[in-house]
């Protein structure tokens, strides 16, 4: 697994692997498609495919951001020790991230959630003596007030996402650290968020402006690069389909009009993209 940074002027974004590769068979992720996408994905990156196994390649990875002497935390990977017994490599597991983080967990002043999936979520909390207590004890914990609605008031239902949000949420609001705010919230200079929904209802991107250049934090708008040559595929996670291809078309094309790279959660081998436009879709530079 490897970890990457990127010194956009004033700050430091970096991408801390939790799961890589992420490994999801062609048809759990992208359903009702064809084998050829392996290779056109192969072509864009071609560590984000395995054509053996009919796979796509994931990253699930955690950001650090450190700005002006703060240090933020962009949403939670899988977490450690989590009950997750129908994704095998996410089941209570053991590993060295909180090592790996770089920065000890007191020493982070926010967590900010672009959306509230499992794989999104985990590292808010971390278990001890017999409970869940949150990770980052000094943190705010940030998330966009329509995502934490929908989510609470789903649960309030029944247990939702492999049960995230009642061990890597509900722990969180009930020591008092969550703050719900708008979808354009920023909680720094230099870092805005911005509404990418569809995905989920309250999904997030995060703006990041420093004196070099400019990047957008994309969340889950893009999946996978396949879907820079097919925009129209849809993971089989959106909640809302039709919005998410809106969503990830316009993003796409602000991305190759205005020059806006793009880091999406799950990408690999290339971790930040410059687009570009092919025809009726897109590429990369």
């Amino acid at each position: 697994m490897s970890d990457w940074s990127l010194d956009l002027g004033g700050i430091v974004l970096r991408g801390v692997a939790d799961e890589d590769p992420f490994r999801l068979p062609r048809e759990v992720l992208f359903l009702r498609t064809d084998p050829s996408i392996l290779t056109r994905g192969a072509a864009l990156d071609p560590l984000s495919v395995e054509p053996e196994t009919d796979s796509l390649l994931l990253r699930i990875q955690v950001f650090v951001i450190e700005a002006a002497g703060r240090t933020f935390v962009v949403d939670g990977g899988v977490g450690d020790d989590k009950e997750r017994p129908a994704r095998s490599s996410w089941h209570r597991r053991k590993t060295d991230f909180l090592k790996r983080l770089g920065v000890a967990p007191e020493d982070v002043d926010g967590m900010l959630f672009t959306h509230l999936h499992a794989d999104h979520v985990g590292w808010a909390t971390r278990w001890q003596e017999g409970r869940w207590v949150p990770t980052f004890p000094k943190a705010r914990y940030v998330v966009a007030e329509r995502e934490f609605t929908h989510w609470a008031a789903m649960d309030a239902v029944a247990p939702v996402g492999h049960g995230c949000f009642r061990d890597s949420v509900l722990p969180v609001a009930e020591a008092g650290l969550i703050d719900q705010v708008p979808d354009d919230h920023s909680p720094h200079p230099g870092i805005r968020f911005r509404p990418l929904p569809g995905h989920t209802p309250g999904q997030v991107g995060i703006t990041l402006t420093g004196t070099k250049r400019q990047v957008l934090i994309a969340a889950d708008a893009v999946h996978h690069p396949v879907q820079l040559a097919m925009p129209e595929i849809v993971s089989r996670f959106c909640s809302d389909a039709e919005q998410a291809v809106a969503t990830r078309r316009a993003l796409l094309a602000e991305a190759a009009d205005d020059g806006l790279s793009l880091v999406p959660h799950h990408a690999r081998g290339r971790v930040v993209w410059d687009v570009v436009r092919e025809g009726d879709a897109f590429g990369l530079r």
